[in-house]
């Protein structure tokens, strides 16, 4: 039986582990973090990933738990439209949730492991896979470089109450950004970003309503309600783009491939695909030969949607003239 180390227990590393063939495979998971914070803010699960969930066995879970959204529209600060999205199939999914139902789906044979890992190159193991996130310590050992930060930081949070929205929107205006969106039926979700370190949560949110007091009425009453203890700051980072995602027998996925910008809502959906079709390949073929065959299949994918979010993000930030064409060409 060959043996493979996951290094990461988010998103990506649960989804690998729990689709990995436990009859070919020997699965040990090691992650060195405590519980994820449980602030319950949504990501959005695009048609591709949906369909990875199913192969997990969630297509089910993910029908019962889920906001469906199928409508959006991203609009200027003052109000006026940019990009009107229809028909897009989107389903929005609590953080947390998602978390704790791809760990009940990962096999009683897997051995869970919790410790830092020090040096990559000592693991032992026919293949040893990076989903160890933006900062990834085995990216950086045998790849030898990282995600940097591009100067932006990401603010999430939810509400404890129904979203003024049914489906999603976004305001564009300053080179910042504000969102809403349902969570549940019961929650409402939203993200901001700001171009300087707003330091912890409740300075953030202070920072916010300064960025943000020129926005639409119901930005200023989210941000109003919002507090400190639901809300999430994150630096955004992004991987530098790759040529390939496998290394002798190590190999990325998810946010260790393609750290992206969140501005198309795309990192958790092309993690849960790089897991599935990793494991699909790995359970069917040789480690070397299952390996390449998942290179062949991601590598251009990830690295096209990382790229891409990038220029929606410089696109955000662009500022209103460049808002303004874009609205007159949409």
């Amino acid at each position: 039986m060959n043996t493979i180390i996951i290094v990461g227990g988010g998103v990506a590393g649960l989804a690998l582990a729990a689709a990995l063939d436990p009859q070919r495979w020997r699965v040990t998971l090691i992650e060195q973090r405590p519980v994820p914070t449980d602030v319950g803010t949504a990501f959005g699960i695009w048609p591709v990933a949906q369909r990875a969930l199913a192969f997990l066995g969630l297509g089910d879970w993910l029908t019962a738990e889920c906001v469906r959204v199928t409508d959006g529209a991203i609009r200027q600060a003052d109000n006026k439209p940019i990009v009107q999205m229809r028909g897009v199939d989107m389903a929005l999914v609590s953080r947390p949730e998602l978390l704790r139902a791809l760990d009940a789906a990962v096999p009683a044979s897997v051995e869970r492991v919790k410790r830092r890992v020090e040096d990559p190159r000592d693991l032992s193991g026919d293949v040893v896979v990076a989903a160890d996130g933006a900062r990834s310590r085995v990216r950086a050992a045998i790849w030898g470089d990282t995600a940097t930060p591009v100067g932006t930081w990401a603010v999430r949070g939810v509400l404890p109450r129904p979203a003024e929205v049914i489906d999603m929107a976004e305001y564009w205006g300053g080179r910042v950004l504000f969102g809403i969106s349902p969570a549940s039926a019961h929650m409402t979700n939203w993200y901001a970003t700001i171009r300087h370190d707003p330091g912890p949560p409740e300075a953030a949110l202070d920072a916010l309503r300064q960025t943000h007091r020129d926005f639409p009425a119901p930005v200023r009453r989210v941000l109003a309600e919002a507090e400190a203890g639901r809300t999430l700051v994150n630096r955004i980072l992004i991987s530098p783009l790759t040529r390939r995602l496998v290394r002798g027998r190590h190999v990325l996925i998810g946010d260790a491939a393609h750290a992206m910008s969140p501005s198309l809502g795309r990192g958790a959906c092309e993690a849960l695909v790089d897991a599935v079709a990793l494991a699909h390949e790995l359970n069917r073929r040789d480690p070397e030969t299952g390996l390449r065959a998942y290179q062949r299949q991601r590598l251009i994918p990830g690295q096209a949607v990382r790229t891409a979010a990038s220029v929606a993000l410089r696109l955000q930030e662009a500022g209103p003239r460049v808002h303004r064409l874009l609205a007159t060409l949409g």
